[in-house]
């Protein structure tokens, strides 16, 4: 019997035994099922997670902030750092080859006035590099320029939100609004940044909201009027390619640790937080996993069972088989075709309750979900290994049979 007809021999095994066959399929349609739900919620997280960092820049993007010392008494060379410094930035975009865009951030809240409106806002401090840093687009207007950190220009980039709060349907670019009393001309307006995680209840909350709701102006004027140094809450580099986010990274080091004499920051990359994100996130995956590796489990201990009792049925057929010339190895085929017959049927019903299964998620849920043809090709061959694995005991036992015994059989 060659392996068409132990296909045909598979499917009319089946058919003869509809209510077997149901059986049968019903754990490894679960199980396959399982796994394409599993697998597209995973990936599902990891593309919302790579989408959200793409909308923060990107993963050639560095953040180095502050760090402070737990230990009780600091030494002479940490009382005497001033932390992170415009300077420090300066002196990265001079010394680091592999460095792209330096963008040094003061944030502070102060009172901003347009006409007979009045508000206390968040304005950052910045320079030309942060809409590239940041993936910020320019709406209307422009963006600070180097020009204006050079000349300590008063002029100033609104957020959307804060631009509607001060101006309402008003014309906004050209304008002067003040902050703090002094004068400042507005340039442009940022376009408005929105994302929406999925899930948890989370998806009708803007994430990024908070960069609509800052205003942007030079750093250098940020210093010289509204703060008494050159001190930054934080500073983003990003890297000349996604290759050089290493090499940046221990440049960045070792400048600072040069210039501040002690470890007094803390330099990681984006590809650092989505792997710290993913290790958080492991714990559930190993339960989703678990979850689907049972429903396979199942359905195979459910085909094993059904096999055996297939082939106690068919001991004379067997019997007569290999009195007529058939082999061991034709039987042992043609019983492990007819399993992977059984899985690869229950395996493809899957493939379609499992697409089912992500789209009511999606739906119902609103959790994040991705499915990719290599997330269904590995799910049919999880099914079709289960048909291997659990059939190869039947097949065996059958394949060894004594026909002499086997014809005796009643």
């Amino acid at each position: 019997m060659n392996l068409l007809e132990s296909v045909g021999a598979g499917a009319r095994d089946m058919a003869s035994h509809k209510g077997r066959a149901v059986i049968t399929i019903i754990g490894i349609v679960l199980g396959t099922a399982s796994v394409v739900a599993v697998l597209s919620l995973m990936r599902g997280g990891e593309k919302q997670t790579e989408d959200f960092f793409d909308e923060m820049g990107g993963l050639r993007e560095v953040r180095i902030t502050n760090t402070h010392s737990h230990t009780l008494f600091e030494t002479a060379a940490e009382r005497a750092s001033e932390r992170l410094t415009y300077r420090d930035a300066q002196a990265i975009r001079r010394e680091c080859p592999s460095v792209l865009t330096v963008d040094p951030e003061i944030t502070r809240f102060l009172t901003v006035s347009y006409g007979e409106k009045t508000f206390q806002m968040k304005l950052l401090g910045t320079n030309r590099d942060y809409p590239h840093a940041d993936n910020m687009p320019v709406a209307e207007g422009r963006f600070i320029s180097d020009k204006d950190c050079e000349n300590y220009a008063n002029v100033i980039m609104m957020g959307p939100t804060y631009r509607d709060d001060l101006f309402g349907e008003e014309e906004a670019i050209g304008k002067t609004i003040t902050v703090q009393g002094i004068p400042f001309e507005v340039v442009g307006i940022m376009q408005k940044k929105e994302f929406y995680f999925e899930g948890s209840g989370g998806s009708d909350r803007n994430v990024l909201e908070w960069f609509n709701r800052s205003h942007y102006i030079p750093i250098t004027t940020m210093i010289r009027r509204f703060t008494v140094n050159d001190r930054l809450d934080g500073l983003e580099i990003s890297a000349v390619s996604l290759e050089a986010v290493p090499a940046l990274i221990e440049e960045a080091n070792r400048v600072l640790l040069r210039r501040h004499g002690v470890e007094d920051f803390n330099v990681e990359s984006k590809s650092d937080q989505i792997q710290q994100r993913n290790e958080q996130e492991a714990f559930f995956n190993i339960i989703f996993w678990a979850v689907a590796f049972v429903s396979l489990f199942v359905g195979g201990v459910v085909i094993a069972n059904i096999m055996l009792a297939s082939i106690t049925e068919r001991i004379r057929e067997i019997g007569v088989r290999k009195a007529i010339g058939a082999t061991g190895r034709d039987v042992f085929m043609q019983f492990l075709v007819e399993a992977l017959v059984v899985t690869a049927s229950g395996g493809a019903f899957g493939l379609l309750l499992g697409l089912g299964l992500v789209a009511a998620t999606d739906k119902l849920l609103n959790m994040p979900t991705a499915v990719t043809p290599g997330i269904l090709l590995i799910a049919f061959a999880c099914s079709v290994a289960v048909g291997v694995i659990f059939g190869l005991f039947p097949a065996i036992r059958a394949a060894r049979l004594d026909p002499v015994e086997a014809l005796r059989y009643q």
